[in-house]
């Protein structure tokens, strides 16, 4: 995996994961673990500046921030409360019992801050894709293989941030998904849903070698639609996590692509999709106003250009029109990448291979949008295996190099180094 910089240690502004504030890591709030200290502070609340905080629950304080974050009225019938009294001061010492306290939060939203921000920072990479191109699904299944196949793989160990991870990827993706095999439902999107809003943070570890690194890693599962219009990336603050994002990865669904959809032969096949050139090149412009880049210049977010449900492009072709947009015996995602390692050679073997098919499959310069951020390549995966009948996942799960676009990603230069 690829090694921090100086450039990235000792940072006294930490972007946080959850809300993408930029925070100086010496003005942040803090949380007393001691709950005695909650209702010692609702007791002693002014009535006049400090009901705010009083929740009908005695016991327990309103969360301001975390509740405008997770798009509720802190004022209203169902805030966010905690038991666990907030110091809003930098102090690090709990104004209640004068204690030194530990858990550390982001003065936007309130989630924590994790130990080792300072040197680590957060790693953020964004799934995009337009609608039905099967993003909560290659999520789902990436959380999945990167806990259980690529952690041992690579001597790592990968762990949820905050309980509300853990349940929001057990109900909403694992348990459908692997317990009961239903596919998954669509994505709300960013503007309807708080779910939606709230990213799933897990903290990645390499504890061996000689240079132990943690990465924090945050997971969005944004909806098609909210990717329509850079308008409506601005209206939804979708733009900033975009923007502010260690690594992009761009779903293309090869069944939405209309050359392909025409010739292949299947089952319940779905009408061609929408103009992927189109949207990657709002993603482009939203990144390029955020960052205050001129046209001329690179982006230097890298960009992972995956090719879904490929599974479907490895059968044995029917005619001839149809063997032109199938990857044959000779294609190198046949080619098994070397264990433990970043096998470089084959993902480049991978990446030149699937370039020329987008090239051949989708007009309108896509190829050349790709080439305006600085660091690209180009994979093809299949989160599932099979085609699903219906609703069910009648033959399990098989996942198909869903990792090789994240081992990719880790291994490139930040966009800091860049600098």
């Amino acid at each position: 995996m690829a090694k921090k910089t100086e450039s990235q240690t000792s940072q006294a502004i930490y972007t946080c994961p959850f809300c993408f504030s930029s925070v100086d890591l010496k003005n942040i709030h803090h949380q007393c673990t001691n709950p005695a200290c909650t209702k010692i502070f609702l007791r002693e609340l002014d009535d006049k500046k400090g009901h705010k905080y009083r929740s009908k629950n005695i016991e327990e304080e309103i969360d301001i921030e975390n509740s405008i974050f997770l798009g509720k009225d802190p004022a209203g019938p169902s805030p966010v409360t905690t038991k666990y009294h907030i110091i809003r001061d930098p102090s690090g010492i709990c104004d209640i019992c004068r204690k030194p306290v530990y858990k550390r939060l982001c003065p936007s939203c309130h989630n924590p801050i994790p130990q080792g921000a300072e040197e680590e920072g957060s790693t953020v990479f964004v799934v995009l894709g337009p609608k039905g191109v099967g993003k909560s699904h290659y999520i789902a299944v990436l959380i999945n293989q990167l806990r259980n196949s690529f952690s041992p793989e690579f001597g790592a160990t990968m762990s949820p941030a905050t309980d509300r991870t853990t349940l929001k990827y057990r109900d909403m993706y694992y348990k459908r998904l692997y317990e009961e095999g239903r596919r998954l439902a669509p994505t709300m999107s960013y503007g309807e849903s708080r779910e939606s809003r709230e990213p799933m943070i897990y903290y990645l570890r390499f504890l061996e070698g000689d240079s132990p690194r943690v990465y924090t890693l945050a997971f969005f599962d944004t909806a098609g639609e909210d990717l329509s219009s850079t308008d409506t990336m601005r209206g939804l603050n979708i733009n900033s996590f975009i923007s502010r994002a260690s690594g992009i990865v761009f779903l293309v669904d090869p069944l939405q692509i209309p050359y392909i959809n025409t010739r292949i032969r299947m089952e319940n096949k779905p009408p061609a999709g929408v103009d992927v050139a189109n949207m990657l090149s709002n993603i482009a412009n939203i990144i390029r106003t955020n960052n205050r880049l001129n046209m001329k210049d690179s982006i230097r977010i890298p960009l992972a250009v995956v090719l879904t449900k490929t599974d479907v492009l490895m059968k044995a072709p029917e005619n001839d029109e149809e063997s032109s947009i199938l990857f044959g015996l000779n294609s190198s995602l046949n080619i098994e990448r070397e264990k433990g390692k970043y096998d470089r050679t084959n993902i480049e073997q991978i990446s030149a291979e699937i370039e020329e098919y987008m090239r051949r499959a989708i007009p309108n310069g896509f190829v050349q949008k790709v080439r305006e951020f600085r660091e690209h390549s180009y994979f093809a995966v299949s989160a599932l295996g099979s085609n699903p009948a219906g609703s069910m996942l009648t033959r399990g799960i098989s996942p198909m190099r869903v990792e090789d676009p994240f081992i990719w990603l880790l291994n490139c230069e930040s966009p800091e180094e860049k600098r």
